[in-house]
This record gives C-alpha cells, structure tokens and sequence, in this order.
C-alpha cells in the first residue's frame, strides 16, 4: 500500500517581505490619523480656550463701558467737583464719563511675557502715579467713572453749616469714602468726613483728597447719594507672568488691581468723537487726538488673545497684528501659540439720544 506525503511550505521571503510592507503602510496610516485627530484636538481646545476669553474680556469692558456718565440721575457734564486738586487726578474727575492713554513710543521688542513699561510717558497723555509701572508696553487703557449700590435719599441739610445731611436708606459709606450727591438737574462730588447716629453724613476737608467746598445748598434736599467709582481696564503681568487683562478700580481711596482674564497680550482703544452735536460719532480717534473728551459718545475696543503654547505649528516667522486702523501694529514672539483679534464697538449710553 502506498502512503501519499504532503509537503509542507512555509512563506518565501518575497511574500513576507511584502506581508511587512502592507503592515508598515496600514500602521502609517493609524499614526497619520492618529496625529492629525490630535493636532486638531489642539486647535479645536485653543480656539475654544482663545473664544471663551475673548467673550469674557470683552463681557467685562462692554458692562462697565455702557455705565459711563452714569452719575445718580444727572450725568457727568452737570457734575461739579467739590474735592481738592489731587496729585493724580484721574480717578477723582467724575466731571468726564470716559478717557484713556494711548501707548505712542516705539514698540518694544516681541517678547513672551514682556515686563510692564516704567516710563509714565510713553502714553499720551502720560500715565498718572495710579498705573505707572503696572502696565504692558504697546497696550492703551481705557478709563470709565460711574456710580453704584442703591441711593440713599437726602432727608435734611443743616442750614448753619450745610456740611450735615440726614439721609434714608441703608447707608454703605465709611469715613474717607467718595459720594456724588444728584439731584438730577446737576451733581456734586465730595468726600465723607464723618457719619454719626441717625443717618448723618458729615463732609469737611481731609487728606486724600478733601473738599474744596464745603456747604450743601438746600437744593438737594431730597436728592440721591451715591458712591461713584472709576475703574482703568490696562493689560498687565499676570499672577504666572504672562499677559492679562486687568481692572483697576478706585475704592477706598485707592486703587484695587485684579486680574480679569488670562492670555491677553494687548488692547487698542479709539474713541467715537461727536464734532457736529447729533450723538453720532463724526470720527473714531486714539486718546492722544481727543480734544474733548465729553464729545466721546462710543468707544472701539480690539483685544489680541493668545492661546497655552503648542496649539499650532510653528511658523517661519511671526505676523503683526493690526488691531485697529490708525493704531501701531502689534508684533508677537515667534511660537507655537494661536492668536485671534476680537473687536467691539460699544455705545456710551448716557451720552446717546
């Protein structure tokens, strides 16, 4: 009987070196994928990243910007200031809704996280002792006043010396405090000395800054007392070092910083001016061409926000940014991170129809 054998054979070299090539291909492809899902992942994360603070940053001027010139129920223009002259006047001048500081030396080089400018004079108008030294190079600052908290009512004004007024309502004001007195024909702006049992306010000549004028006229009776409040928007050093956005607001005599939103590396303001008298702005100027600031019925703010590092590749070489027209362009280190402009135009609504 014959006994058949088989033979066995494995895969030649040729047919594993193609079983290789087909697995190298099929792998390339994985990795491919595999990287392009995740420098999409990065992009789409930092776009979200760069969104989110962009509508935030803007959320927190466009809020404080619209409350310009609100002083009570009268406006600044029929604000009169009853304080000393101060050292640095911008946070007591409740007599201009809105001003800035427009940044006109030569930019600096790019930097990734620059150290804020010393010299109080590379803006225009010069920097007051308030924000020297804290702000960014090649960033403007918007400066707005308004009032806040509930009002409390004028009930009686002493007619011997008329600096004692009795007021209702809950009364949040501490000795040294600010108060703007409206009785919405025109305001006044003095500064509390002094509160006793019953409601009484007292105001008289202190330190930082003091009356000038004294005496309430009889008028206000009946009027409100408010606390009014200037707050400076300016991009400063973040806690870690990096560029944010700050508000710097004037409580207490003196100015609060806080940090606001990260990862925003410079701010260009320009101003809607109203030269014919209609509320309508004729033109939109940096702060160095406003002659009068209370012809300023809008404001144009652009912000440039940068994303964490590793977002997008590399490019050959950085790219300016305009922010506004008329404004000097804005010029970023060479990196990895992504960058977007947001821009709104914003109505000062006490100074609108």
């Amino acid at each position: 009987m014959r006994s058949s054998k088989h033979k066995e054979t494995g895969l030649s070299l040729i047919e594993l070196m193609i079983a290789m090539l087909v697995g190298l291909i099929l792998i390339a492809g994985v990795l491919s994928i595999f990287i392009s899902s995740r420098q999409s992942y990065g992009i789409n994360g930092a776009v979200g990243q760069i969104q989110e603070n962009g509508r935030f940053a803007l959320d927190f001027i466009r809020t404080a910007t619209r409350k310009a010139g609100y002083m009570g129920c009268a406006t600044s223009t029929a604000t009169a200031n009853y304080l000393n002259p101060a050292t640095d006047p911008m946070p007591y001048n409740f007599t201009t809704a809105i001003n800035g500081y427009y940044y006109t030396a030569a930019p600096p080089a790019p930097a990734e996280n620059p150290a804020p400018d010393p010299t109080a004079g590379n803006w225009t108008p010069a920097l007051g002792p308030a924000l020297a030294g804290i702000v960014l190079p090649n960033t403007d600052v918007l400066v707005v006043r308004f009032t806040q908290n509930n009002p409390m009512y004028i009930t009686n004004i002493t007619s011997s010396t008329a600096t004692d007024m009795s007021v209702s309502g809950n009364n949040p004001l501490v000795p040294g405090d600010l108060m703007l007195i409206s009785n919405c024909t025109s305001a006044i702006v003095m500064q509390t000395s002094a509160l006793t049992g019953g409601g009484v306010i007292t105001h008289a000549a202190l330190s930082g800054p003091g009356d000038a004028i004294t005496g309430v006229p009889q008028s206000y009776i009946g009027a409100q007392v408010v606390s009014p409040n200037t707050d400076a928007f300016y991009i400063g050093a973040g806690a870690d070092g990096s560029p944010a956005l700050y508000a710097a607001t004037f409580v207490g005599g003196v100015f609060t910083s806080q940090e606001l939103v990260p990862g925003v590396e410079s701010m260009r303001v320009l101003y809607g001016v109203d030269l014919t008298g209609s509320q309508v702005p004729s033109q939109y100027v940096t702060a160095n061409n406003v002659a009068n600031w209370n012809s300023v019925v809008s404001v144009r703010v652009a912000l440039l926000l940068r994303s964490n590092i590793g977002a997008v590749p590399q490019p050959a070489a950085a790219s300016p940014y305009t922010l506004l027209e008329s404004t000097t362009a804005f010029t970023p280190p060479l990196d990895t991170r992504l960058r977007q402009v947001f821009l709104a135009t914003i109505g000062i609504r006490n100074s609108l129809p």
